[in-house]
Formats: C-alpha cells, structure tokens, sequence
C-alpha cells in the first residue's frame, strides 16, 4: 500500500509523541542518577532521530516572502492568491514570511493580523521578518524585536532571521545561535535564516536554524555550489534544512527547479526584479511571483516521478 508523504509525517510526528510522553513517565525517582540520565538521553536522542526521519522524507516547499501590504485582506488579489494556490496544492508546504516594517513595526496592525488569521486558515506557516544586519545589529534590539512579534502578532509562528552573519569562526555562530535559541525560548516554529550565501557547515551541525537560506541571487547556483561536497561545508546535512532565494527570473526553467530539488528543499523563485541603485527595483519581495502555481506542479511531478 502506497503511503503519501503527509501520511507518513502524521505516524512519524504521533510516534514522537509517544516516545515523549514515555520520556516524561519515567520519574527520575524511579532510577539511579547514573540510569535516569541515560534513560533521558536514550529518549532525547530517538526523539531526534524520529524527527529527522519525518524530515528527511519531506518534499519540496515554498517559502515566499510576501513583503506586501495587506490591505483590504478579504479581496486583496496576491494574499488571496496565495491561499487559493495553497489549498490547490494542499500536500506543498507554504512558508509565508510578513515584514510590516523591516520587521514588527511599532504598533499592531490590525491588518496584518487578519492576514496571518487568514493564511493559516489556508494552511500556510507564518513567519515574521527579523533584521539582524549580518551581526552588526544591537543583540538587545533584535530581541525586542522578537517581543513585540510576539506580542502585538500572538498568532505568528515562526521568524525570518534575514541577513543572518555566516563567518567560519566561533563568535559569529554564537551570536546567531544565541539568537536563535532565544527565539526557541520564545515557542517560534520554524526558525528561518538567510546569510544569502554558503554557508559554513558549523552552523548546520549546531544548528542555528531550521532552515538556512544557502544562495539568494538572480541566478541558479550551480549544482556543486548548491550540493556544499566540499570539505567544511553543509554536504553532510540533509536538503530539508537549506533553501534558496531567486529573483530577476522571467522564465521559470523546470529542469533547474528539479535539480536544484534534490539538494535543497526549500525555495522561492520570483520574476520581481532587483537592480543596484534603481529605485523602481529595490525590492524584489513586493510583488507576488508569477512563478508560484508552475513550480508547484514541477514539484509535485518530481515527487512522484523517480529523478534521473
């Protein structure tokens, strides 16, 4: 009997649940010291093990930074673009990421939270836009920004760490991770972020996110950039924890889209435009991407067809 993919994430995701509730059973009372912090280990270490398993069989999704206004949400024609595709390809997951003013703004919107009411009911994941300024940005200031998403958006899940700062060294993954463990502490789900760029296998084996944005350009990578089979780099970790960012692209080629596939899981490709010192192309995330619905089928085509 053929099991689809949102089946088996279901068994996976019940089953860790039952290996959690065993673990939270176990009184440590009940054993010696010695034993009940291998018992808790043994617990923490299937956990994770069942949760990479769930992951590693995920397909493709998107994750599309919709850095548009939503304005009169129930006709507004991207947003409900966006929901209409969504339930359209109900087995895709959708990422959608929010950025009122490069990050929570000031004030709660009532917009805005209408539009996360109105995306998650379509079954999209909502992320909020963090700012973080590749580590030049005061720690203090990005926590508060963390605060007030919380506060003034309660219904939001997740963040976007943008600009996330990527050297090979050891204060600059601290200061990401303390970051991000921060947003953990938080109950954020999922943790995005995106130094734009490839990025040293240290903060994969860490980690520092769930997903790491590994190129953002108005380009393909090219596959042994993309595929990180170099000593140092992310090879070693699965695909469902990078993704890329593609923009400036009035085709959508499908054979990219099916290699690139393979060693990232995650994606988003817009025709927007970005162009250096070009103010009617400063931002390629304020227009919905024309791409949307044919990536989607190449998607789904690829899942179900076996990859040459």
């Amino acid at each position: 009997m053929h099991l689809n993919q949102s089946t088996l994430l279901l068994k996976a995701f019940l089953l860790l649940l039952i290996f959690e509730g065993v673990a939270q059973s176990q009184s440590p009372d009940a054993f010696s010291e010695p034993v009940a912090d291998l018992i808790a280990i043994s617990n923490v270490q299937r956990a994770a093990a069942m949760r990479f398993h769930a992951m590693a069989q995920q397909g493709c999704g998107l994750l599309i930074p919709l850095y548009k206004y939503p304005a009169n949400i129930h006709t507004n024609v991207e947003f409900n673009r966006v929901m209409e595709l969504k339930r359209k390809f109900c087995t895709i997951p959708f990422w959608v990421i929010l950025n009122p003013g490069s990050g929570p703004g000031q004030a709660v919107d009532a917009n805005y939270t209408k539009a996360i009411d109105r995306l998650q009911g379509a079954g999209c994941v909502v992320l909020g836009y963090v700012s973080t300024q590749y580590g030049k940005r005061d720690q203090n200031l990005v926590v508060t920004d963390l605060e007030r998403w919380k506060r003034f958006y309660p219904r939001i899940q997740g963040l976007f760490f943008d600009e996330m700062v990527y050297n090979d060294d050891e204060s600059s993954l601290e200061h990401q991770l303390d970051l991000s463990q921060s947003a953990d502490e938080k109950g954020f789900w999922p943790i995005v972020t995106n130094p734009g760029a490839s990025t040293p296998g240290r903060y994969f084996k860490t980690p520092v996110a769930d997903v790491i944005i590994v190129h953002e350009s108005d380009k393909w990578p090219d596959v042994e950039s993309i595929h990180g089979n170099y000593f140092g780099s992310y090879s070693d970790y699965p695909a469902h924890s990078r993704g890329i960012l593609i923009h400036s692209l009035k085709q959508l080629d499908a054979k990219q889209v099916e290699l690139i596939s393979r060693y990232c899981k995650w994606f988003y490709v817009t025709h927007d435009e970005y162009r250096i010192n070009d103010p009617s192309a400063s931002n390629p995330w304020d227009e919905l991407s024309q791409h949307i619905e044919p990536t989607c089928k190449i998607i789904l085509e690829s899942q179900y067809s076996p990859q040459e």
